[in-house]
């Protein structure tokens, strides 16, 4: 599972028309906007939907968009929780 929170920002006259493509995106949710075109969204991976990465990029292909930055990502990955073996080696 990934989930990612980004600001997109789109051209203020296309506002509308970005916020309903983002909203046509499967796991997009947008959470804020502002009269200048920014905007507060999070992806979600869904079961048998795109990657989050994939959604990532089609976000930046909605006519429109400017640019997106990244807040926060995180991973669920099979391998989070289980024991790592370090030892220590003296030279």
């Amino acid at each position: 599972m990934q989930i990612c929170s980004l600001v997109v920002h789109s051209r203020p006259q296309a506002l509308d028309a970005v916020q309903v493509g983002l909203r046509a995106l499967p796991g997009v949710e947008i959470h804020a906007a502002t009269v200048d075109g920014k905007l507060v969204v999070t992806v979600e991976e869904t079961p048998g939907g795109p990657s989050a990465l994939d959604t990532l990029t089609a976000i930046r292909e909605v006519p429109g968009v400017l640019s997106t930055a990244l807040i926060y990502h995180y991973g669920d990955d099979e391998t989070l929780g289980e024991e790592v073996n370090c030892e220590s080696h003296s030279a």
